[in-house]
């Protein structure tokens, strides 16, 4: 038991260092780190050696304490509403129930709102009897994009190889100070293919495509907070979690939210009043919401 338990603390120690930059490393920077805990704990039961015995009760406290203070699936408070609102929710599942995904958009009634795989859902009449007679829906691909604002661009990225993103440019001078250009992103989800290659190929269609700068970007990566992968496609910009996240971070699965794997990113000029995940009572992925403010350019530090 002692050797089995050691290997599983090795093959975590390895994904922390390595990530994802190596497809091996990459399978071990899936353990989460509270997965390690009743196996110490199990451990420590089977030692014969008190210092094994102790050793191993360290083991367990310290990837307890990893997983609730580095990983911070958890954080206490909650955050401004008072700001420029963006949901976000990967919808890659049985949607026959029309209405009731319907009802829980237009509650939770965000000025900017962009669906993955959103067919069906988004020509509903409760969708527009929300948006107004003068508002639709707009259809890029994968993406669904539902708001009030007026949209200035929609611009094609990519759409190969199970690798989806597209460009959203709203006119959010009014809210923030200045337009917002989106990027919706939707990457491949096997467990086979390398998240480096994955997030090489996305950042070199990004630069070669003309994409611009990215003021926010949304979307269903497959990729944990914390990846090399997910670092290396907006190297400039900040996970919105670390600014101001609140409540339950991880996204999937919505019954066992355990892995966050839907991320929204920041440009440093966006102040993050707030982020959260929340259950919609129905797919497999929580939503995700982030509250914005322009402030942050003209306020220095904000957060």
């Amino acid at each position: 038991m002692g050797l089995a338990a050691w290997l599983c603390v090795l093959a975590w120690l390895v994904g922390v260092v390595w990530s994802d930059r190596f497809l091996l490393t990459q399978f071990c920077s899936w353990i989460p780190a509270i997965a390690l805990a009743p196996v110490a704990l199990v451990a420590a039961l089977a030692a014969r050696a008190r210092w094994s015995t102790l050793t191993w009760c360290l083991v367990a406290l310290c990837v307890t304490g990893w997983w609730f203070l580095v990983e911070q699936p958890w954080r206490p408070g909650s955050g401004s509403n008072d700001g420029l609102s963006v949901l976000q929710w990967t919808m890659s599942h049985d949607k026959s129930e029309r209405v009731k995904h319907a009802m829980y958009i237009v509650q939770e009634n965000a000025d900017i709102t962009i669906l993955t795989h959103g067919y069906g859902v988004r020509g509903t009449e409760e969708i527009r009897d929300w948006l107004g007679p003068d508002v639709h829906p707009y259809k890029l691909g994968f993406f669904t994009v539902l708001t009030r604002l007026p949209v200035r661009q929609l611009r094609p990225i990519a759409a190969s190889n199970d690798i989806h993103a597209r460009v959203i440019e709203i006119d959010t001078t009014e809210q923030l100070g200045q337009p917002l250009r989106i990027a919706a992103v939707d990457l491949p989800s096997s467990l086979d293919r390398s998240r480096w290659d994955v997030a090489r190929t996305l950042r070199k269609w990004l630069e070669d495509r003309g994409a611009g700068p990215i003021d926010l970007a949304i979307g269903d990566f497959n990729m944990r907070r914390g990846s090399a992968a997910l670092a290396s496609i907006f190297p400039e910009l900040d996970h919105a979690w670390d600014r101001a996240g609140h409540g339950w971070g991880p996204s999937w699965s919505r019954s066992f939210p355990i892995f966050r794997i839907d991320h929204v990113l920041v440009a440093d000029w966006l102040e993050v009043l707030d982020c959260t995940t929340a259950d919609p009572g129905i797919g497999r992925h929580r939503t995700q919401r982030v509250v914005l403010s322009g402030q942050r350019a003209a306020g220095g530090d904000g957060n």
